[in-house]
């Protein structure tokens, strides 16, 4: 990005198609990047919809599970810390948005809404709280991927810029050249 090439004479189309293919390649990687934002809102989904009906698939918890497990927390407890994380959350996504700093984190938010899920689960709970479990997943996730669509955009443009500058530069070379 923002290089500026100047070439030998006879090596100049040889670096200048290597230096495209590369370009072309960054554009190629960051297109691809965004897959994982989708893979993190798909997994929330789907843990989501396993949710909704209760974990069904899963069988229910033996005595002794429960015996090594212990006492569920209140759900209360669950509940305040799901607001404190969806908030602090969303701040720090903003934050990083702001700085133009840090990376993906979606997958990581999907495991944490997943063990409040769980946890609103084990404590009976998950029935009255599932949608304000779903709605601050999909709130958080989706300003996560927003964040991700976003500089991965401004990377394309700017490698992009960059191709087109390049191919310019090209054809103003051929052009003087071929006046010579």
């Amino acid at each position: 990005m923002g290089r500026s090439q100047s070439f030998p004479a006879g090596q100049e189309p040889d670096r200048r198609e290597q230096i495209q293919a590369e370009i072309e390649a960054r554009i190629r990687k960051l297109e691809r990047s965004t897959i994982t934002g989708l893979v993190g809102m798909i997994v929330f989904l789907l843990v989501s919809l396993g949710a909704y009906y209760q974990f069904a698939m899963f069988p229910e918890l033996s005595e002794e599970a429960w015996q090594i497990l212990g006492a569920p927390p209140p759900v209360e407890m669950i509940s305040l810390a799901l607001v404190v994380y969806a908030f602090s959350g969303i701040i720090l996504i903003l934050g990083r948005m702001a700085n133009d700093r840090g990376g993906y984190r979606g997958l990581m938010h999907a495991g944490f809404f997943t063990g409040f899920y769980t946890f609103y689960h084990l404590s009976g709970g998950l029935p009255d709280n599932f949608w304000a479990t779903f709605f601050a997943g999909l709130s958080v996730l989706g300003l996560e991927n927003y964040l991700l669509w976003m500089r991965t955009n401004s990377a394309i443009l700017r490698e992009k810029a960059e191709l087109e500058r390049l191919l310019k530069k090209a054809n103003w070379l051929e052009q003087t050249q071929s006046q010579d």
